[in-house]
């Protein structure tokens, strides 16, 4: 009958033992080292993990990366207050549409944009002006006057774009109209606009009326 640990322990000394708990039981000990390591991580990962206020997707096959990374950081210091930015964070997708670059890629790209249009987590397309009439004429996008609150935009009026049902409320604005967003876009035209199912509309808000001051 084998002996109790405690009892074989007793008749070691404190190098031996060491050494003897080791040779038995180390995959048990490194086990629970590497278990605490991932509960410590997920935790740290979890108290550290920022929330995203502000989603743009911009559907675009020719862009400058450094413009977008740029464009990035002035939003993250001029948009966020100073208590927002240990929490929260901004982000600005790039989706390629062209029909010929539909590589395996782009499919997933597509799944994953439908996916959070369909949650509600898109907070802003800027995409080509096709893409944009298509959700226009199914009423798939909010009302710039009626989110933001703001009833005059010092934009020329061949640079907006009208809901179909109400051709007051404004559904979209050329980014070539807009300083802060002029030149992030390479291929065409492009419109920003707001998914009517968008949740986020604090921040959406808020956007449009910062986008407002920087025209």
């Amino acid at each position: 009958m084998k002996k109790p640990l405690k009892e074989i322990l007793s008749e070691m000394s404190t190098s031996e033992k060491v050494k003897y708990i080791w040779e038995y039981y180390k995959f048990f000990i490194i086990g629970g080292i590497v278990l605490i390591v991932l509960i410590a991580s997920m935790a740290h990962s979890i108290a550290t993990k920022k929330e995203v206020v502000l989603n743009v997707v911009v559907m675009t096959g020719l862009y400058d990366p450094e413009y977008m990374d740029h464009l990035q950081d002035k939003l993250y210091k001029e948009f966020l207050t100073d208590q927002e930015r240990d929490k929260s964070n901004i982000v600005i997708q790039t989706m390629n549409s062209s029909s010929d670059q539909l590589d395996m890629k782009v499919g997933i790209d597509m799944q994953k944009m439908a996916a959070e249009l369909s949650a509600g987590y898109i907070d802003f397309f800027i995409v080509d002006k096709d893409f944009f009439d298509n959700m226009n004429d199914q009423n798939q996008l909010m009302s710039f006057q009626k989110t933001s609150g703001i009833t005059d935009w010092p934009i020329p009026n061949e640079h907006l774009h009208f809901s179909t049902d109400n051709k007051e409320d404004i559904t979209g604005i050329d980014i070539s109209a807009i300083g802060l967003l002029n030149g992030m876009a390479k291929d065409g035209e492009k419109v920003i606009c707001v998914p009517a199912n968008a949740k986020n509309t604090k921040y959406i808000s808020r956007f449009l009326q910062y986008l407002n001051k920087n025209i």
